[in-house]
């Protein structure tokens, strides 16, 4: 955990604190404790930066919000790049603490959000779920493999996270059930073409407050799904590719709708008739569908009205329908 000030007129908390980290006796304390020591001497407004690695900061991150400080949740990909940039070779805990400060002091990154107390119980139950399906299927192919004497164990096992599955999926829509604003989203997010609940639960708890994003084209980045070229001059022309540089997730949670979509929504087959014509492989054709789903999810959330399948229709064949 990395903090600097942000009023440019306090002295720089970065350089105490990266004495701190690196000689102070209070290396090693609870994260508090150093939290407290900064503000102690005058570090009346910090900067926390944590790395995007998983949910166990989160606390401390929700805490130094609640004490109305700036707190930043960083890709580890853009503190890997800039250690690149500073041609760092170490890595350690302490030289990944001062790296962090200096990014931290450098780029002054976006300043983070805790979700809505529904979004977070909603995304509690899918990663639950998630960690619970995993585990069914490695049971699964374990027993496989299994001598005969340690079946019954493994057997009992996964009988148990059975239950513990179908348990969890009954329950995983409660917080959307419990609110209105959830429970209207849900509805226009299953008005699309091969949208079921269980996919727009999914979609709420990755995308969370859609009133974050300025424009389809910023969901679709947060996604990974916009288009990233790969050329130079004449000598460097690479195919284009799907990002990637986003919330696998939501990616995840897209790939089999947009199979449906291209499948099942004849709205949808002349401009994949064009992409076909254009000699675009299969996998192109999926990920422009999962780039134009994300395109529709944002627009039915942010203006509130179910899906239109004539928007989709070129403009003379919307036209002609009556």
């Amino acid at each position: 955990m990395i903090v600097q000030p942000i009023d440019s007129g306090e002295r720089s908390v970065s350089g105490v604190l990266l004495r701190l980290l690196n000689r102070h006796p209070l290396w090693g304390k609870p994260l508090k404790a150093r939290i407290l020591w900064l503000i102690a001497r005058d570090a009346t407004v910090v900067h926390g930066c944590l790395e995007a690695t998983s949910i166990y900061g989160h606390p401390v991150a929700i805490w130094l919000h609640q004490q109305g400080h700036r707190v930043s949740i960083v890709s580890p990909v853009r503190i890997h790049g800039y250690a690149k940039s500073q041609l760092k070779r170490t890595k350690a805990d302490r030289p990944d603490a001062t790296l962090m400060a200096q990014f931290c002091r450098d780029l002054a990154p976006s300043p983070w959000q805790p979700s809505a107390t529904e979004i977070q119980d909603l995304q509690d139950y899918i990663r639950r779920l998630d960690a619970l399906t995993h585990r069914l299927s490695q049971e699964k192919n374990r027993l496989e493999i299994t001598p005969a004497a340690l079946k019954p164990d493994i057997d009992a096992h996964i009988a148990f996270l059975e239950g513990q599955v179908k348990s969890l999926k009954k329950r995983f829509h409660e917080p959307i059930q419990a609110h209105d604003p959830l429970k209207t989203q849900a509805d226009l997010l299953v008005s699309i073409v091969d949208i079921g609940p269980d996919t727009a639960a999914r979609l709420l708890a990755e995308i969370g407050d859609i009133k974050a994003f300025r424009s389809a084209r910023q969901l679709d980045a947060d996604a990974g799904l916009t288009p990233q070229e790969h050329s130079s001059g004449t000598s460097v022309q690479g195919k284009t590719r799907l990002c990637k540089i986003g919330n696998a997730r939501l990616r995840k949670a897209l790939y089999f709708p947009a199979l449906a979509f291209l499948r099942c929504a004849p709205e949808l087959q002349p401009w994949r008739d064009r992409l076909a014509a254009a000699d675009k492989t299969k996998m192109a054709i999926i990920g422009a569908a999962m780039h134009k789903l994300i395109r529709i999810v944002y627009g039915v959330l942010s203006s509130g009205q179910k899906y239109d399948p004539s928007k989709l229709l070129p403009p003379r064949v919307a036209a002609a329908q009556p």
